[in-house]
């Protein structure tokens, strides 16, 4: 007996886990819009400069991804990060603490979207193909690319992306659509700067309050890191809310100039600069489902949004769909 085809739209975390769960029961076939896998686990890298601009950490909170994190440990896939910490107020140090075991903050190794290379190996992705629609048909669904080109004759097609993007993918009748509108994600800038020699401070990590930026991250202070000054620096969702569409090089500008307000100090020449526009990055904790799935048009969604802007939350909504596809197989393929 054939098994069922299962088309998984996204290969970042989410995408990824569901393939690895189902991929003993379904033929899966994965449709990613960028140049690789990763989605908000991305990183990026140029000359010896590399960044990780999406994801900065995860930590483990439920059984089933401190499992799932052990297993990637023991491979040298994840490793603890055990980085010097602050708090920021303005420009003010309020707190500060080395990041030890409770919780532990993991990293992919030796980047950030390692994890996600890990987990697409076998699959097979088509990349650079972004899905405007999906169809369903009487038996089965089909997707159409940008290009007008049709993949058909899948039994399930789940959707991994933001809820924002699942929006204009999914249609109309389908019984959770007006619920997804309710879902709303913030955005972010990353800024990504090279120097060739140290920030003058005396930390690693720094969370920011009353600022336009939240985070401060040194690459370098991460294990098995290159060992070049390579900072990551992220907006406030709601300052960058209120300032997506300006000038993004205006946008770099004001950021390193909050930077420097930030650790109260001249940066050193910057060697290299980039910034990255993040419209969907974060969501507060939520009430709803971990994931939705229509059994009659055959369209499941999930991820992170569901649940809380985390890793983990991710690897939940994921792992949760699978378990109900798999215990559901006859009835829902």
């Amino acid at each position: 007996m054939n098994k069922p085809k299962i088309a998984i739209i996204g290969a970042g975390i989410s995408g990824l886990i569901l393939a690895n769960q189902l991929k003993e029961i379904a033929e899966i076939e994965i449709f990613e819009k960028a140049r690789g896998c990763s989605g908000r686990m991305s990183s990026r890298y140029k000359e010896n400069f590399c960044f990780d601009f999406g994801a900065q950490f995860f930590t483990a909170r439920t059984t089933e991804f401190k499992e799932f994190l052990s297993k990637l440990s023991e491979k040298n896939i994840v490793k603890k990060w055990y980085g010097r910490f602050v708090e920021i107020d303005k420009n003010i140090i309020t707190f500060s603490r080395q990041w030890q075991e409770d919780p532990a903050h993991y990293v992919a190794v030796p980047r950030m979207n390692e994890l996600c290379k890990f987990l697409a190996i076998g699959f097979n992705i088509k990349f650079q193909t972004r899905i405007s629609k999906i169809i369903h048909k009487k038996n089965n669904v089909s997707v159409v690319d940008e290009e007008n080109n049709i993949y058909e004759n899948f039994n399930l097609v789940i959707v991994t992306t933001p809820a924002q993007q699942a929006l204009d993918l999914i249609p109309s009748n389908l019984e959770f659509y007006e619920k997804i509108k309710d879902y709303k994600m913030v955005g972010c800038y990353s800024l990504m700067l090279g120097f060739n020699e140290a920030l003058p401070i005396n930390w690693d990590i720094a969370y920011l309050k009353n600022s336009k930026l939240s985070w401060i991250a040194s690459e370098n202070s991460k294990p098995n890191r290159q060992p070049s000054f390579a900072y990551t620096v992220l907006s406030r969702n709601a300052w960058a809310e209120n300032n997506m569409e300006r000038n993004i090089e205006e946008v770099k500008t004001e950021l390193i100039n909050e930077l420097e307000y930030v650790i109260d100090n001249n940066l050193p020449k910057i060697i290299h600069s980039d910034i990255h526009r993040w419209r969907y990055a974060n969501i507060s904790k939520q009430k709803g489902p971990k994931f939705y799935y229509d059994s009659e048009n055959k369209i499941a969604i999930c991820g992170d949004w569901l649940i809380q802007g985390r890793i983990e939350s991710a690897f939940q909504s994921a792992f949760y769909l699978s378990k109900e596809i798999i215990a559901n197989t006859k009835s829902h393929l």
